[in-house]
């Protein structure tokens, strides 16, 4: 009787470390950090596009007009654009352009930026509520957005 048991426990130990390892070995979803991680976050690159989308949405637009060769526009991309707090403001209460100033100088000079990096906030409308020029860190940036 003490022989099997043995052999009943053990078949049981044993097919709980099968479950466990096969159970560790499976992918398993985990909530993100940053709620911006789980969403498709789009940048639009006319102002008209972003625009249309507020009006829709409800949302203010954020412009960002820069260019390849500026040194400050780069940092701005790769410092503060890429920053998951700042992706995160921008989604929930943004539509946001990227303006390439070489691309498209109409739109440039038609929101009057001479200088990159700008950002310019417009209402749903495309009405102008607020510009700042020059670089900004991702603290800047979301006190800028408020």
């Amino acid at each position: 009787m003490d022989v099997i048991r043995k052999w009943v426990i053990s078949g049981v130990l044993l097919g709980l470390m099968v479950v466990l390892l096969i159970y560790s070995t499976q992918p398993h979803n985990t909530p993100q950090k940053n709620e911006a991680q789980n969403r498709e976050f789009r940048w639009y690159k006319s102002p008209q596009e972003a625009i249309d989308e507020a009006s829709k949405q409800n949302k203010r637009v954020i412009l960002i007009f820069s260019a390849s060769w500026c040194p400050s526009c780069s940092k701005l991309e790769e410092e503060t654009l890429q920053n998951q707090d700042v992706l995160g403001k921008i989604s929930e209460n943004y539509i946001a352009a990227k303006i390439d100033v070489d691309s498209d100088p109409s739109a440039a000079s038609s929101y009057g930026v001479y200088v990159v990096p700008t950002t310019i906030i417009l209402d749903s409308s495309g009405g102008e509520i607020g510009r700042r020029e020059g670089y900004m860190s991702p603290e800047e940036f979301i006190s800028y957005l408020g």
